[in-house]
């Protein structure tokens, strides 16, 4: 049965209902409670990690992998902590939880969805890199920004796609109908759904307002939220499709093309480089 708009269940309601369905997996609760201690061990966080054998390989996998380039084997999840840092693993067992938790959805490309949020992510990192910022929270940040909207799909398909059709014959923002239709937007959604899963303040606010760009808001200097718009600034740029929206490729914001953006992206590899870290990534965390 599709409900009408005026009975469509409030932000606070649809937050709920998909948490009940779709828990976070209590290791990423334990990871993120650990390592918001300063006092933790890399015996102690790779304990809680190897309780779920799954996550622990793709950790191992990705560790593995060329997208960290490490010279030697890593064998355990607590030498991946102590090699590639424990930033960098919890990170990757954010991500990789969110993934899973989520799950597909019918009317979002999923492995388009992925691509362009990891693209997103590196991206947002190579920004912080360039500033000597929190470079692993922001690549979580671009990661997860979008996922109020695969959740928002999932959860509730009809009503998503009606969103689609209204946005593609009004000319408008899927923002503006989805915030006509439900009286919420997707990106409000996903903040919502990271506080409601105990993500630190800040990453809670870039996936929430991750759309500021696009309402000529500036986000605040250094914040996550500001890595996440000018990853998401160059994506776009790109022509990369979220699974949902297909962005017209354009010129690339200029930012991009001045230093010290851009001499971080052509150690990077520029934009084939970030592309094949996100097929690395992607291959270690979304592969079944």
């Amino acid at each position: 049965m599709v409900l009408a708009e005026s009975q469509l269940p409030g932000l606070d309601a649809v937050v709920h209902e998909i948490a009940e369905i779709r828990p976070l997996a209590g290791v990423a609760s334990a990871v993120l409670r650990i390592t918001d201690s300063d006092r933790f061990s890399a015996h102690e966080l790779g304990k809680v990690i190897a309780t779920d054998q799954a996550l622990s390989a793709k950790v191992l996998r990705l560790s593995n992998s060329a997208y960290y380039g490490y010279p030697r084997r890593i064998g355990t999840v607590r030498d991946a902590i102590v090699l590639i840092g424990f930033r960098a693993v919890r990170s990757a067992v954010l991500a990789s939880c969110v993934i899973d938790t989520v799950g597909e959805s019918q009317v979002i490309d999923y492995r388009e969805f992925w691509r362009y949020s990891v693209s997103v992510g590196v991206l947002a990192e190579l920004a912080a890199r360039s500033e000597n910022g929190p470079f692993e929270e922001a690549f979580t940040a671009g990661v997860l920004h979008n996922i109020g909207r695969l959740a928002l799909a999932q959860h509730m398909p009809e009503q998503f796609r009606r969103c689609q059709r209204r946005a593609e014959r009004e000319g408008l923002s899927l923002h503006e109908i989805e915030r006509a239709m439900f009286g919420f937007t997707d990106a409000e959604l996903g903040g919502a759904l990271a506080l409601q899963w105990n993500f630190p303040d800040g990453l809670a606010h870039a996936v929430m307002h991750h759309p500021l760009n696009v309402y000529a808001m500036p986000a605040e200097e250094g914040s996550l939220t500001s890595y996440v718009v000018r990853g998401r600034s160059f994506v776009r740029a790109y022509g990369l499709s979220d699974g949902v929206e297909i962005s017209p490729a354009r010129s690339t914001p200029s930012e991009w093309s001045r230093p010290p953006l851009s001499t971080t992206l052509l150690r990077a590899g520029g934009a084939d480089g970030v592309l094949d870290r996100v097929r690395v990534f992607l291959e270690s965390t979304v592969a079944r």
